[in-house]
């Protein structure tokens, strides 16, 4: 059949190419969403792996940060009754000079020693936990808000540098003891005043202990969100297919109309069979 060339033939052939080559198209992306079903499939399913191995990691993290830092909450609660006793017996007895000043001077120095070495361990840990739970919160459909006026790490390192004051206090208590036994008030009142401290740095570890049960708390949820995806995964990717895959044969019946159309401006008659 000839073609008698003007405008509405004109645009039923760039309908009729426009068609054509949309449909091609179509049918390679309906070929590419069923060719990467299985591998992306296989990728998220072990990315939520890894992603949930991680979390059980950080979780026990901080377990052991929780249980460092009542160790070193009960280490202090200890320290403060002896040092509150022994200040309190200064008033009655001077002879319990001697024995305090041994009690500052070797006691107590070697565990704040100990305390601090170990709140530079827990701060270290506190401040890879910090960085990964903050690229976790990035990660999407783990829909994770993390954004902390201050961080775990930060609240470690400002209570350590809080209790790295208090060794100065006791170098002060010890010279008085040695120095001027005779001065006992001067003595009872830095007792007292270093028995304050270590009930103010007590009080703040033990509020720190709730910040990290909360942040243990917020991981096992996130653990949580990230082990039903996982179990839901192959679910969710079957439904993303189905539904490209409806959209894209949508698109090419909506095509073939349009190349139905364009032929027909250019001349052709298309006879569809009959029911």
């Amino acid at each position: 059949m000839n073609i008698k060339w003007n405008l509405r033939s004109v645009l039923g052939l760039v309908l009729v190419i426009v068609a054509a080559l949309s449909l091609l198209v179509d049918a390679v992306g309906v070929a590419q969403i069923w060719m990467l079903r299985e591998p992306v499939t296989r990728d998220a399913v072990n990315t939520l792996d890894l992603l949930n191995s991680t979390l059980g990691t950080t979780s026990q993290g901080l377990a052991l940060i929780k249980t460092s830092l009542k160790s070193v909450t009960d280490t202090l609660g200890a320290l403060q009754s002896t040092v509150t006793s022994a200040a309190q017996t200064i008033d009655t007895a001077s002879a319990s000079v001697s024995s305090l000043s041994a009690i500052v001077g070797k006691n107590l120095s070697s565990t704040l020693d100990s305390a601090l070495g170990t709140l530079g361990t827990v701060k270290s840990t506190a401040q890879t936990i910090d960085d990964f739970l903050a690229g976790v919160s990035k990660l999407p459909f783990v829909n994770i808000n993390y954004d902390p006026a201050q961080s775990l790490s930060a609240s470690v390192g400002d209570l350590t540098e809080r209790l790295a004051t208090i060794p100065s206090s006791l170098s002060s208590l010890e010279k008085n003891l040695n120095d001027s036994g005779g001065s006992l008030d001067k003595v009872g009142g830095d007792a007292l005043s270093l028995a304050q401290n270590l009930g103010k740095v007590q009080s703040d570890m033990a509020q720190l202990v709730g910040v990290v049960e909360q942040y243990e708390t917020q991981v096992k949820l996130f653990q949580a969100t990230v082990q039903n995806l996982r179990a839901n995964i192959e679910t969710i990717v079957w439904g993303i297919v189905l539904f490209l895959t409806f959209i894209l044969l949508w698109l090419a019946a909506t095509m073939l109309m349009t190349l139905f159309k364009g032929l027909e401006w250019m001349g052709y008659k298309i006879r569809l069979p009959e029911a």
